[in-house]
C-alpha cells in the first residue's frame, strides 16, 4: 500500500473527515510511538473480553446431567407394570407392581425436575453470555471506525514522504504497521464472536427442548399412573403411551448430547483462533 493511500476493508465506511482533521490538528512529532495508543489498547482489551466470554460458561457441563437423566429413564420401564405369568404372578399382582412403580416414578420425577430447572438456568446463562458478546461485538466494531480514522490521518502524514537510499524510514510508518495489525485482528474477531454465539445457541436450544420434555414426561406419566388428583386412583396405565412419551424425551436428550459434543468442538476452535489473534498484540 502506498504511503498516501488507505483502502477501507470489507464494507467498512470511510472514516469521518472531521475526525481525521481533529487527529491531524493534534499531531505531535514527539509522540509518534504512542500515536493512537488509547484506541489500540481499547481494541486489544475488547478482544481479550471477547475471548474471556467465549471461554466461560461452557454448556458441555450439562452433559453429565443429561447422561444421568437418560439412565434414570432407562430404569423406568413401563413393561414392568405387567404382572408375571403363572404362579409368580399370584404373589406379585398388578396392584403391587403399580405401587412400586409409582414410588420409583415419584423419586425419579423429583430428580429430573431438578435437572430441568438446572438446564433452564444454563439456557438463561447462555442467553446472557450471548448478550454480553453482542455488546463486545459492537464495541469492537466502533473501535475499528476509530482505528480507521487514525490510520487515514497517518496515511495523510506519510503522503509524499520519500525515503532516500540509506535514510531511516519515517517512525510513523512502523507505528502505522502496528495499528494495521491491530485493526486486522479486531476485524477477524467479529465473525469469531458470532461463531461462539452460534455454538452456544444450538446447544442451548437442545437443552431447552430437554427441560420442556421433562415437564411433558412428568405430567403425562403422572396422569397415566393415576397420580393427577389429591389421591392415587386405581388405573391400568397405558404402557404403550408411556413408552412413547419416554422415547420422546430420550430423543431430546440424545440430540442435546450430540449438540453439546459439537458445541465443545466449535468453541475450542473459536477460542484457539481468538487466542492466536490476541497473542501478537
Amino acid at each position: 500500500m502506498a504511503d498516501g493511500a488507505y483502502r477501507w476493508h470489507g464494507n467498512a465506511p470511510a472514516p469521518d473527515a472531521a475526525k481525521i482533521a481533529e487527529i491531524d490538528a493534534a499531531w505531535d512529532d514527539a509522540q509518534v510511538e504512542t500515536f493512537a495508543e488509547p484506541v489500540r489498547a481499547a481494541a486489544v482489551e475488547r478482544i481479550e473480553r471477547a475471548l474471556a466470554a467465549a471461554r466461560t460458561g461452557d454448556l458441555t457441563e450439562a452433559a453429565a446431567q443429561l447422561t444421568h437423566a437418560r439412565s434414570v429413564l432407562d430404569g423406568l420401564d413401563p413393561g414392568t407394570l405387567e404382572p408375571r405369568r403363572g404362579l409368580a404372578g399370584l404373589f406379585d399382582g398388578r396392584g403391587a407392581r403399580l405401587k412400586r412403580f409409582r414410588g420409583a416414578w415419584t423419586r425419579a420425577a423429583a430428580g429430573l425436575s431438578d435437572t430441568a430447572t438446572e438446564l433452564s438456568g444454563r439456557v438463561d446463562a447462555a442467553a446472557r453470555r450471548s448478550g454480553a458478546l453482542d455488546g463486545i461485538w459492537i464495541e469492537i466494531r466502533d473501535t475499528l471506525a476509530d482505528l480507521d480514522a487514525y490510520l487515514a490521518a497517518a496515511a495523510s502524514r506519510l503522503a509524499g514522504h520519500e525515503v532516500d537510499e540509506g535514510d531511516a524510514p519515517h517512525p510513523l510508518a512502523g507505528r502505522r504497521a502496528t495499528l494495521d495489525a491491530c485493526r486486522a485482528a479486531a476485524l477477524q474477531a467479529l465473525p469469531l464472536i458470532r461463531s461462539a454465539q452460534n455454538a452456544d445457541a444450538r446447544a442451548a436450544e437442545a437443552l431447552k427442548a430437554c427441560a420442556e420434555g421433562v415437564t411433558a414426561w412428568r405430567d403425562d406419566w403422572k396422569d397415566a399412573l393415576g397420580l393427577g388428583g389429591k389421591r392415587p386412583k386405581p388405573v391400568r396405565p397405558d404402557r404403550e403411551r408411556m413408552i412413547r412419551v419416554r422415547e420422546d424425551l430420550t430423543r431430546h436428550i440424545d440430540r442435546a448430547l450430540a449438540e453439546l459434543t459439537a458445541s465443545r468442538a466449535r468453541r475450542a476452535e473459536v477460542e484457539g483462533r481468538m487466542a492466536e489473534l490476541r497473542r501478537p498484540l
